[in-house]
């Protein structure tokens, strides 16, 4: 009775510290669906601990997820049909508002697993070894910006603070993992690491973007003072062109953008509960050699003095690329040329399990994301957490079936339905074809703002 209780009082722990604190919780959109999985490789991808208890040797390809993450959905849009007009508004002010009330945030990830292979050496010793490509993505939209829409910039200051840090990013890089796991003999504790070797692939970075805007007392004329951090490198980059213009190109060569992180994993068993933790992509990531650039400005006072447009030439593709052109020569910038390290997120993950006949499993977890990294030195980025609930279904190692469904909290509001659901049909219990749809806002199209999914095939030894 004294196991259940410490149990019980570890998982409200856990979940009181995910409830707590302003995080973005709602845009991370994964269930971790096969966290909690009696026998499929992924989770031992996600804590190296947790190699999969019934196999002797696995051989995994095509393994592979993608989620996306949006702000809004299609009826966020409030599009209206108007018989009058025969037309569809869209009301530009109520949308933006509704973007002011949320975090305005896009993000996509994609991870292709090409070969993935564990094998057990006696009944305690386990290692694994993978190879494969990843890349994520965000954009997030100063909120402030709204209000230059809705509000105008003719306020009582006449001045607005517009900015964020982690503006835009997007990073490709392909990886070499090897790990090991441990079952301690006489001990129900299983230990696992794994290092990782980067090869960064293309990266491009608004790290920070500071629009200070000024309007003159006669409404005349804007002064904006800029501050930002732009990095770029690899295969396709920013460059200085011979007119010293900013040019985009792409080279195909093998990229020397070498780095190195590490995953850590713990697994805890008491009878029919198990405890685990891990935390994964620790360190210091990816140096960035190849046609590396940073972006900055040449100056503190980066002042720019702008008259306005004329409204009835927009129309006049030569007068928009002129005015645009001229705003362009008014950012006075300054290139460098020298490598910087830029770190993939580090993620943390935190489990609880109660499995009944080897048949049934309910499963908590909570799930921990810091975006840029624990040692990015130029993007400050974003904690987002959720907590999951799942229920896997296990037929004679033949069939699994598991139903997930996340309860996220952005500091303002609480998310309880984001569900999943995976199948893994495995012939003769030595093949595996899974299929996921790990992470769905919502069941209804037209009210989906984040989907996660996966798929793959793995060739099993049992023990």
């Amino acid at each position: 009775m004294r196991k259940v209780n410490t149990i019980v009082a570890v998982a409200a722990l856990m979940a009181f510290a995910a409830m707590g604190g302003k995080v973005k919780a709602q845009s991370l959109s994964d269930n971790g669906i096969f966290y909690h999985a009696f026998s499929s490789p992924w989770s031992s991808s996600l804590n190296p601990a947790m190699f999969p208890e019934t196999a002797k040797w696995y051989v995994s390809v095509a393994r592979t997820n993608a989620d996306i993450s949006l702000p809004f959905s299609y009826n966020d849009l409030n599009l209206k049909y108007d018989p009058v007009r025969n037309a569809t508004v869209f009301n530009v002010t109520d949308f933006l508002q509704t973007m002011a009330d949320r975090q305005c945030r896009f993000s996509t990830n994609a991870d292709m697993n090409l070969l993935g292979v564990g094998f057990s050496i006696g009944s305690h010793l386990h290692l694994m070894l993978d190879a494969g490509i990843r890349s994520n993505s965000t954009v997030t939209l100063p909120l402030e910006l709204t209000r230059i829409v809705t509000e105008g910039n003719l306020n009582q200051n006449r001045h607005l603070d517009l900015g964020t840090t982690m503006l835009a990013h997007y990073m490709a890089y392909g990886h070499v993992s090897a790990g090991v796991a441990y079952e301690f003999t006489g001990l129900p504790l299983t230990l696992g690491a794994r290092v990782n070797l980067l090869d960064g692939l293309a990266m491009a970075s608004v790290d920070k973007l500071a629009v200070d805007i000024t309007t003159a007392s006669d409404t005349s004329s804007l002064n904006l003072s800029l501050d930002y951090l732009v990095h770029s490198a690899g295969l396709a980059f920013l460059t200085i062109n011979e007119n010293n213009k900013l040019a985009f190109k792409h080279k195909l060569a093998f990229p020397n953008n070498f780095g190195v992180t590490f995953d850590l994993g713990m697994k805890f068993k008491l009878e029919n509960f198990e405890i685990s933790a891990s935390i994964i992509d620790w360190g210091p990531g990816i140096t960035w050699n190849d046609s590396c650039i940073t972006l900055k400005p040449k100056s503190s006072d980066n002042t720019i003095h702008f008259e306005g447009i004329e409204i009835g030439r927009l129309s006049d593709s030569t007068y928009f690329r002129q005015w645009a052109d001229s705003l362009i020569n008014m950012i006075d910038y300054k290139a460098e040329r020298r490598p910087f390290s830029y770190t993939p997120p580090t993620r943390m993950f935190v489990g609880l399990s109660y499995s009944l006949f080897n048949m049934l499993k309910v499963g908590y977890l909570f799930h921990g994301e810091w975006e840029s990294g624990w040692f990015n030195h130029f993007g400050e980025g974003n904690f987002r957490c959720n907590n999951s609930l799942s229920l896997n279904f296990n037929l004679f190692n033949w069939l699994e079936l598991t139903a997930a469904n996340s309860l996220s909290y952005d500091g303002k509001t609480w998310s309880f339905f984001n569900p999943g659901m995976s199948i893994s049909v495995n012939p003769g219990a030595r093949t595996q074809l899974y299929v996921a749809v790990d992470y769905v806002s919502s069941l209804m199209l037209s009210e989906m703002r984040a989907a996660h999914i996966y798929f793959g095939i793995n060739v099993y030894g049992l023990r």
